[in-house]
């Protein structure tokens, strides 16, 4: 199979993956919220719903993507996402809402980053990093390609004939493309063995530094608005100057793609998260009005995201290699999947109690302890 071919397939499958799961609420969900009987902001709760299963899950997907393949898992991944929202489609309260949740939950695990990322690295470890920088350029791109695409069809057929396009479009765009142009498993494919059932040290590290920065990291971009707008600045320029973040991790991917690969990609981490908490520290620090601070904050902590999203990936690669790489990666990023999911709902009390300047140092402290983590991987290779 081509790698260009695999990898155009996947940045369109991965765009329709997450805007029609992780950014579908964002325009969808206050009428989804009238219709189901949901508080305000109730829709989003399925994202932590969905998130948590598939980091529950990606163990098992991990093992199950070794010994059958990316084909398969990401096939499977696009009808249960389709079957999921068909359910939300069909829910005339917040029971049936809550099982699509489950079912997309189980999508996610099938068919999203994860198993997107372990069809890649089917195809070798040389070029790999490009290629993972290449598809997270793609996802980037999710919510600027599917936000529009919902909103008109909200406008022309309800939120129920949106979800139901959006289920079509699992049926008729990612599946065939999953089954057409992701390599299948190679004869005799079988899982890691992993010495014990357990990961490696260095590679036990490394997913507690890949949590906490994702707990951090998470937290901070969920609450980016309210974070900023607490620092000083008013609502209107905070919306803006956040709005910059999503550019800025696109940006950070591209640089990371075009000369990114001069450096490993443990060192490229370690750079990044460093580059974190100095951005969070900024506005406390700097002997600049929040009109400057703010803006700069927003900016660097996204250029350092940014390349994270493509480090996790890289650094298993480079710390382990390619070979059973799914069930690896699946025991590495099984808790950080779950630090997506809950990380909001804890920073925002947290802000609420301490106030940004307090919450900015905490998480801080707390990113520099997963730099510490990382560090301690890097040096048992």
């Amino acid at each position: 199979m081509r790698p260009s071919l695999v990898l155009a397939a996947l940045g369109v499958t991965q765009i329709l993956g997450w805007g029609t799961a992780y950014f579908l609420p964002g325009v969808l969900g206050p009428a989804m919220e009238r219709d189901l009987g949901l508080p305000a902001g109730g829709a989003f709760l399925g994202i932590a719903i969905l998130l948590g299963l598939a980091g529950l899950l990606s163990p098992i997907v991990g093992r199950a993507i070794d010994r059958y393949g990316a084909r398969v898992a990401t096939a499977c991944g696009s009808l249960a996402f389709a079957a999921g929202l068909v359910l939300l489609a069909l829910a005339q309260g917040p029971v049936l809402a809550v099982v699509s949740c489950l079912v997309m939950g189980l999508a996610g695990a099938l068919a999203l980053t994860e198993a997107a990322n372990a069809a890649l690295a089917t195809l070798g470890a040389e070029g790999a990093r490009r290629r993972l920088g290449l598809l997270a350029l793609a996802s980037g791109l999710s919510s600027a390609v599917t936000w529009p695409a919902l909103a008109a069809l909200e406008a022309a057929f309800g939120w129920r004939g949106a979800v139901l396009a959006s289920a079509a479009a699992h049926l008729l765009v990612a599946l065939p493309l999953h089954w057409i142009c992701i390599p299948a498993a190679p004869r005799g494919a079988r899982p890691a063995k992993l010495p014990g059932g357990r990961l490696p040290a260095r590679l036990r590290w490394l997913s507690a530094a890949f949590t906490v920065q994702t707990l951090v990291g998470s937290a901070i971009l969920a609450n980016m608005v309210l974070l900023v707008q607490a620092l000083g600045m008013d609502r209107a320029s905070a919306i803006w100057w956040a709005a910059l973040v999503g550019p800025a991790q696109v940006a950070a991917r591209a640089l990371d793609v075009l000369g990114g690969s001069r450096f490993s990609a443990v060192t490229t981490a370690s750079a990044a998260l460093l580059l974190i908490p100095l951005a969070l520290l900024l506005p406390l620090v700097a002997p600049l009005g929040i009109a400057v601070a703010a803006p700069v904050f927003v900016l660097t902590y996204g250029l350092a995201s940014g390349i994270m999203s493509v480090m996790r990936p890289a650094c298993v690669i480079e710390l382990h290699g390619t070979e059973g790489y799914a069930t690896v990666a699946g025991r590495v990023m099984a808790p950080v999947t779950g630090a997506m999911a809950i990380a909001p709902g804890i920073f925002a009390p947290l802000l609420v109690a301490l106030g940004a300047q307090a919450a900015l140092a905490v998480a801080a402290v707390a990113m520099l302890g997963g730099f510490a983590l990382l560090r301690v991987a890097a040096r048992m290779r």
